[in-house]
């Protein structure tokens, strides 16, 4: 496990203050670099093996509202690997109480060529430990947009693209958020799940779809340079009006 307190800064929050989800991620992905770095996986010692892990699953609540200047406490750790699939839990304090928490899947593949690896081909030992709070349920699937609200349209941009040449999995969540159709400062984000099919890579167009749901919004990705898909998301929001 490692953690570590840091103050939320007041560049990554939104204008009512409350952190923006994608730098929960930006957080939660630097945390668990550091975590798997102590094991020996570095960035350049996965190179030198071709390997790179990437995120394929991701299911953030949050509990309580986070804000600008908040110190917080972050933990991740790995609990489980099943199939070929990397289980990891992160876990967000503030003093006693657990603001935010988030459950993910990652799968380990070959940098060069882009296909799926075996775990038991990972030169690096990862340490399982239990999780100690109840984990959001990382659903099969996400039902998909079949009446959309509103469709929009992006291209992927060179400060969006990460050392693994493709378009950060963080940014994602600022794609969905900037076009939503709802006002998210006035019915908050409680909740986001992201289930990721394809890589988009840049300046690939990525063409957004929206459909209101009870909880909140779904949201199907395509990559129309590619015509492949690149996520699926159900972005839950409080329509209680209390912050």
């Amino acid at each position: 496990m490692k953690e570590q307190t840091i103050s939320i800064c007041s560049y990554d929050v939104l204008p009512d203050g409350t952190v923006k989800p994608s730098a929960l991620q930006r957080y939660f992905q630097q945390i668990a670099l550091d975590d798997v770095s102590a094991s020996g996986a570095t960035y350049p010692a996965m190179r030198e093996h071709s390997m790179v892990f990437v995120l394929t699953k991701l299911r953030m609540e949050v509990l309580r509202p986070i804000r600008s200047g908040d110190t917080v406490t972050l933990s991740t750790y790995p609990y489980k690997i099943e199939g070929v699939n990397f289980f990891r839990a992160f876990e967000v304090w503030r003093g006693e109480e657990l603001v935010c928490c988030a459950d993910s899947r990652w799968v380990l593949i070959n940098y060069a060529r882009r296909t799926i690896l075996r775990p038991s081909e990972l030169p690096f030992p990862l340490t399982a430990t239990m999780p100690t709070v109840p984990l959001p349920v990382l659903p099969r699937r996400i039902s998909p947009v079949r009446a959309p609200e509103s469709t929009t349209a992006r291209k992927v941009l060179l400060t969006e693209v990460d050392e693994n040449r493709h378009l950060n999995n963080c940014v994602y969540s600022d794609y969905l958020l900037d076009h939503l159709p709802a006002d998210v400062l006035r019915n908050p984000l409680r909740s986001l799940c992201i289930l990721f099919d394809h890589e988009a890579y840049l300046g690939d167009t990525v063409e957004l779809r929206y459909e209101r749901v009870e909880e909140g919004y779904i949201v199907d990705a395509l990559d129309r340079t590619t015509e492949k898909s690149c996520f699926q998301a159900l972005l839950g929001l409080d329509f209680s009006g209390k912050l």
